[in-house]
């Protein structure tokens, strides 16, 4: 091996192993951790971050990663690993490790703050350490070479999805909105509602739990390399190769919410577990894969393939010998069109049907992109979220848990939630290449999900780490990324549903 790139394997094979650390310690304090022990666990987390961002700080590392950069004479996955790097170097070059540690330390103050005030159900309680967020994330993207000073939303997009601009993400948004809510507002008018009546009954949760491990297990998941949990708000966790978490929420009224959180979850699992070996020891681990390219995954196996006809099909008999006793009456046609109905008067994203899902997305992205620039009310955002919803989705939440505090990634920062969204439209690109080459209905239909995690094998993950997303879907599907074959496919989908 080449003497600089073992030095720099040497300094990542260290990096790496304080990651692991961090990503058990991270797990375990959104999981197992007892309320009063979050604070302990934040102290080690933001430790190990620090570690891991003085190797990434010193001078050894800066300069073995600038001598390698444009050499270009590794493998694939060599030269991708020093090219993410040296983009990475360059672009923090003015973050301090201080700067790193106080945006370590105020994301876990947050996280503690925002469990406080969905208890409370109060945002008042939220919105100061968010307001700090924000002149935080401002002030950290001010320090960025080439910033815009009149859009520094883009350089967060950037950091998720690299060369995606704001130009971009404003004509994908504004042709969602141009399809989904004409479309929307069909439904909401239509004659014909799908039958739903079963879908809060009462479900015991082992029952439940004992339908995840099915659903994970049919669809591929190892569980010899994985887990199941629970916590407040599901994640799946990449802690090493062998070894993915998936975790899920329970509710008993609510059996639909978890099986569809289990799939979707189950989605990113099976994309960690399904990525060439070849990343782990070229120290790219999912790091390069993008959140849009991994919510892609996780929202075909949630959607495009499990609330499809086929995939109801495959699973009904499962589904209806073990919830024999609460759902005897719901024949195989009820059950799908019961996974697809659109819930009108909902307000919550994690529990958005897949015709309104990208709306709620739409309203963050518009709501982030005014906290960058510095033009939304903070203190009292939970007025200008409720009013977009009223807009846009025509519904009003009921309180702050049911509105502005729903989710956890603003305790974190900006810039991950137009990835939802950009993965609904991606999948829908890659199934349809998929529907070229084989036939998708008849293989979910008899339950052979072997074959279709074979084809997103060599066809969806092998190449994910090497490219980033623009490229990697142009080369699945010798097409540019777009809105138009999701808005196509949403309106082929509820149109026949509720019967326009």
């Amino acid at each position: 091996m080449d003497k600089e790139l073992e030095r720099l394997n040497a300094l990542l094979d260290r990096r790496d192993r304080l990651a692991h650390m961090l990503t058990v310690i991270s797990y375990d304090n959104e999981t197992a951790c007892p309320e009063k022990g979050m604070e302990e666990d934040g102290k080690d987390i933001v430790a190990l971050s620090g570690e891991i961002y003085r190797i990434e700080k010193s001078e050894e590392y800066l300069s073995l990663v600038r001598s390698l950069h444009g050499r270009m004479d590794f493998d694939a996955f060599e030269n991708r690993l020093v090219s993410v790097l040296y983009k990475d170097i360059e672009k923090n070059e003015k973050i301090t490790p201080e700067m790193r540690k106080e945006m370590d330390e105020l994301y876990q103050q947050a996280y503690l703050v925002w469990a406080k005030a969905r208890k409370e159900k109060a945002y008042a309680v939220f919105a100061p350490v968010l307001s700090r967020i924000a002149e935080l994330s401002r002030k950290v993207v001010s320090l960025l070479p080439e910033y815009d000073k009149d859009d520094l939303y883009a350089s967060l997009i950037d950091d998720y999805e690299e060369g995606f601009t704001t130009k971009d993400l404003d004509v994908f948004f504004d042709d969602l909105e141009k399809g989904i809510v004409p479309l929307l507002e069909k439904v909401r008018r239509a004659d014909y509602v799908p039958r739903h009546d079963f879908l809060d009954r009462k479900v015991p949760i082992h029952k439940q739990e004992q339908f995840s491990h099915y659903l994970l297990s049919l669809n591929g998941f190892d569980f010899a390399r994985g887990s199941l949990s629970t916590t407040i708000h599901p994640f799946t966790s990449q802690i090493g190769k062998d070894d993915v978490r998936v975790t899920t929420h329970y509710y008993e009224d609510s059996f639909i919410s978890n099986m569809f959180t289990i799939v979707h979850e189950g989605g990113h699992a099976l994309f960690g577990q399904n990525i060439p070996e070849r990343c782990f020891t070229a120290h790219l681990r999912d790091g390069t894969l993008s959140m849009a390219k991994h919510e892609s995954v996780s929202r075909f196996y949630e959607n495009l393939i499990g609330r499809s006809r086929s995939y109801i099909h495959a699973i009904y008999p499962y589904f209806h010998e073990l919830f024999k006793e609460e759902m005897g009456d719901v024949s195989e046609e009820d059950f799908y069109e019961g996974a697809n109905y659109v819930f009108l008067d909902n307000p919550v994203r994690m529990e958005a049907d897949e015709l309104t899902y990208s709306l709620h997305i739409l309203i963050r992205y518009r709501l982030e992109k005014k906290i960058m620039q510095g033009q939304a009310d903070i203190l009292h955002l939970n007025k200008e979220w409720n009013k977009l919803y009223e807009e846009i989705l025509g519904v009003q939440p009921k309180d702050d848990l049911e509105g502005i505090l729903q989710d956890v990634h603003w305790t974190s920062g900006f810039g991950y939630f137009p990835t939802y969204a950009m993965g609904n439209a991606l999948g829908v690109m890659y199934l349809e290449k998929m529907k070229e080459q084989l036939d998708v209905e008849k293989i979910v239909s008899e339950g052979r999900m072997d074959e279709i995690l074979q084809w997103m094998r060599e066809n969806v993950f092998k190449r994910a780490p090497l490219l980033d997303t623009k490229a990697w879907i142009k080369e699945i599907t010798g097409k540019d990324f777009s809105a138009k074959p999701y808005v196509d496919y949403l309106t082929r989908k509820f149109s026949r549903l509720y019967r326009l």
